[in-house]
């Protein structure tokens, strides 16, 4: 884990299986939500939605509620502007994904992070801009989950 200042970074924190089951069933497991910029998969309620919680349950805080789980997928030519997730005071980004060259994942329009397969990065959405720089070929799959506190705990 290498903590920064907007940011938090695990390597390797998803395993090749688990990123390979969801790189090749989310979407039998989601509700196409068209984007402005790449296609976005909302996953469903259901086992892959639990084992996704499970398999992130080290970086998740116990007094946070899932907003959404989506699978984001970026091929040739795509990008994503730097902005933020105004419904996510926790944003969890990983790549499911590999054999891409671009598509780097950038925090606050100078910081850009080579993330691979089973990588993480956790930041607060709602604060730090973050996008993704332009797919120069293959495709990217990132899975990310949005997060907000439970005020029913407070």
């Amino acid at each position: 884990m290498e903590v920064f200042l907007d940011y938090t970074l695990y390597r390797n924190l998803l395993n090749d299986d688990f990123c390979d089951k969801v790189a090749e069933s989310f979407k039998d497991n989601s509700i196409y939500a068209p984007h402005e910029v790449g296609d976005w998969h909302r996953i469903n309620k259901g086992s892959l939605y639990t084992e996704i919680l499970e398999n992130f349950s080290p970086v998740i805080p116990h007094n946070f509620t899932v907003k959404q789980i989506h699978v984001s997928e970026y091929n040739k030519g795509d990008s994503l502007s730097n902005h933020r997730d105004p419904k996510s005071s926790l944003t969890i980004v990983s790549e499911i994904s590999s054999a891409v060259r671009g598509g780097r994942f950038i925090i606050n329009k100078d910081t850009y992070i080579e993330l691979n397969k089973g990588d993480v990065v956790t930041l607060n959405g709602s604060k730090t801009k973050h996008g993704v720089e332009t797919i120069e070929e293959g495709s990217r799959l990132s899975l990310n989950i949005w997060m907000l506190p439970d005020v029913s705990l407070f």
